[in-house]
């Protein structure tokens, strides 16, 4: 039994557009790591909403995908464990099957090659909110330990002694 071509065709449409929009989330995420970088968060910001848009279209564009897959599970009498893109690539022609699984190893490179520069942007993003914090906490308590060395060695505090970021002798 042969699969119907008006399936395979929208299985193979539904692939490429998929292929399609998660290569645009690879290039958003490398914008991303770039972003991070520059410490430009309202550019962050805007990548991160467009990030999310397009993350709801492509899987959207799964579940049709997947949905197609089901009615040809269906309509072969597949049971569940059968239920897969393999399994459904053996009712196909040779020509149809390798198109298919060309769309799905280019999917699954881009879905892997997002997955890991997603983790690195994750650890970048917590290492700069991280070393904000520092530099924050730095400010803030800024002048509330007056200790300056004097140049015989002694420790002088005192209230009348001004803390300065940088002391620098010229």
């Amino acid at each position: 039994m042969k699969i119907n071509q008006d399936k395979i065709k929208k299985m193979s449409v539904l692939l490429e557009k998929e292929n399609y929009l998660y290569s645009r989330l690879l290039k958003i995420s490398e914008n991303i790591q770039d972003t991070v970088v520059k410490n430009d968060m309202e550019h962050l910001s805007k990548l991160v909403e467009t990030e999310d848009s397009i993350f709801t279209q492509a899987e959207k564009l799964r579940q049709e995908r997947m949905d197609v897959m089901l009615a040809v599970k269906n309509d072969l009498g597949l049971s569940d464990e059968e239920y897969g893109l393999g399994k459904l690539m053996e009712f196909m022609d040779e020509k149809e099957a390798s198109e298919l699984n060309k769309l799905r190893d280019n999917l699954l490179e881009n879905i892997n090659k997002l997955d890991s520069l997603n983790r690195n942007n994750h650890i970048l993003v917590d290492y700069s909110m991280n070393l904000n914090a520092k530099f924050m906490n730095l400010l803030v308590n800024l002048g509330q330990n007056n200790t300056i060395y004097r140049q015989s060695g002694k420790v002088q505090s005192g209230d009348n002694v001004k803390r300065r970021i940088l002391d620098r002798k010229i």
